[in-house]
């Protein structure tokens, strides 16, 4: 099928439906001109009865299948100023390789605190050992959104529950504005430091207990 007919297509199905679903994932298949014909028809949308919401959320959909099966062309259209950095940054969770997480840690820098948002979101579904590393420098970001979406990812993964995010988290718990405004915050992080010196317990416990029966073994063979 020709890239104006997908397009048509998904414009007037959106993207759940399986007819809208499986023209998404065809138009994301017909590579860069599949891409540009999409952005074109975006700056200039078909008419269409779907709801505006049903729209963004279509519009997302297909940047998240461009990004799943070509990234650096959505990256390629990102850096030449066709595609908005909110756009590329939601739809990276999609995407494979370093060049797409580097992208992402570049959006953690964003001046936006949405884009920002976008980024972390996106770094926290890629489920990299690494980037949650990084994800812990965002802790400090100055917008309660950027903060409370980390803190909720370590909360439910413990991927990112890494002991050197205690000083910030613990900053966070003192923080006196944080406990008066921003109680959600509060009580996760409260929850997550918890949890963390929990598995550090654990963590050293175990040590302990190796290190014990290793001995124990040494003496045995020397006996």
């Amino acid at each position: 099928m020709s890239h104006a007919k997908l397009i048509r297509m998904i414009f007037s199905h959106g993207g759940y439906p399986d007819a809208g679903r499986d023209a998404v994932v065809e138009l994301a298949g017909g590579g860069e001109s599949a891409l540009d014909a999409f952005l074109k028809a975006r700056n200039k949308p078909l008419k269409s009865e779907l709801h505006p919401r049903v729209l963004c959320d279509t519009d997302s959909q297909v940047f998240g299948e461009f990004s799943r099966q070509n990234p650096d062309a959505l990256i390629d259209r990102f850096e030449s100023g066709d595609i908005d950095e909110f756009s590329i940054y939601w739809a990276l969770a999609s995407a494979k390789g370093q060049r797409s997480i580097d992208g992402l840690l570049a959006g953690l820098k964003s001046k936006e605190k949405f884009c920002r948002w976008a980024a972390v979101q996106s770094l926290i579904q890629r489920k990299n050992k690494i980037t949650a590393r990084i994800l812990v420098e965002s802790l400090n970001d100055r917008a309660s959104l950027v903060k409370f979406t980390i803190v909720q990812a370590m909360r439910w993964n413990r991927i990112f529950r890494l002991p050197e995010a205690l000083p910030a988290r613990q900053r966070m718990i003192d923080s006196k504005s944080i406990q008066k405004h921003s109680p959600g915050i509060y009580n996760t992080a409260t929850e997550v430091v918890s949890l963390i010196r929990s598995e550090m317990a654990g963590s050293s416990k175990k040590t302990v207990s190796r290190r014990r029966r290793s001995h124990e073994e040494d003496g045995l063979t020397k006996s």
